[in-house]
């Protein structure tokens, strides 16, 4: 199953509701797996600060739609305070 255009839709629907995250892809090799593995590393502020690594995209997706729901649940939370005021 390929997760990269899911990845892709929820960063982007990130950055519609203001949320600027960035991911960034590094391969290193590992001498106990004995070959060339690929992290992925999520930034929400400067690339060169450090970022949640993630050595699985299965990973990286679950904490983008963690990130998605508070997003979403912050925004109803803000909504709900406005029909109050």
């Amino acid at each position: 199953m390929n997760l990269q255009p899911k990845i892709n839709k929820l960063i982007t629907a990130l950055r519609l509701h203001g949320e600027m995250v960035k991911v960034n892809t590094q391969q290193y090799f590992s001498e106990k797996q004995g070959r060339v593995c690929t992290k992925w590393i999520l930034w929400e502020e400067h690339p060169n600060r450090d970022g949640e690594t993630f050595y699985s995209r299965a990973d990286l997706l679950k904490a983008l739609a963690e990130r998605w729901r508070e997003v979403i649940e912050s925004e109803k939370a803000e909504r709900a305070e406005q029909g109050n005021e």
